[in-house]
């Protein structure tokens, strides 16, 4: 009788250390757990025999998460920070943040480089790109190829592959493509 006590004490225990545990994470990675988890499900998905496409939602706050959560996990990301709005019909306005000093272009652009961007985001058979409708440094406007110079030489210091933005990169594995609109994307795959 007094084993089951215990059972049952220890149960409770450690029913409520896995609570704790559940509660003490914050809700952004919470959101950015959420998203790591859609992309492995439409990785994992087998290929179908309809041509019936699913989707899955990702809101604007989920997507700022994983994005943030991602540059953490790099041992040397290529910017500070980026933050991105979805607007309608696949407009995104955002803010992207780099060392200017890490980069040795703080004594050429200044000490600060945070880029504010407006694009729209496409997408096709699995890949994506952006065209900027408007870009500035500062709060200063700005050519594309400003942005390009600061990401290639990124690239440079960490030793990585540049491409230049407006060029077509890989969805993750399994989206065939993205929609995006009123603070949310829609993954189809």
């Amino acid at each position: 009788m007094k084993r089951n006590y215990l059972d049952w004490r220890g149960r409770i225990a450690v029913l409520g250390c896995a609570l704790l545990l559940i509660g003490a994470i914050d809700q952004a990675t919470k959101d950015a757990l959420a998203v790591r988890h859609i992309l492995r499900t439409i990785a994992e998905q087998p290929p179908r025999s309809d041509d019936r496409e699913l989707s899955a939602e990702v809101t604007e706050r989920e997507l700022n998460a994983y994005i943030a959560y991602r540059l953490a996990q790099e041992k040397e990301p290529l910017c500070d920070s980026l933050t991105v709005k979805l607007l309608d019909h696949n407009h995104v306005r955002g803010k992207i943040r780099f060392d200017a000093q890490r980069l040795n272009l703080d004594a050429l652009l200044g000490e600060n480089l945070v880029f504010d961007f407006k694009c729209v985001f496409l997408t096709q058979n699995g890949a994506a790109r952006i065209d900027l409708v408007s870009l500035q440094l500062n709060g200063q406007p700005v050519d594309p190829q400003v942005l390009d110079f600061v990401i290639h030489t990124a690239a440079l210091v960490y030793h990585t592959e540049s491409s230049g933005i407006g060029d077509w990169y890989e969805l993750p594995k399994g989206v065939k493509r993205i929609s995006g609109y009123n603070a949310k994307a829609i993954l189809h795959y």
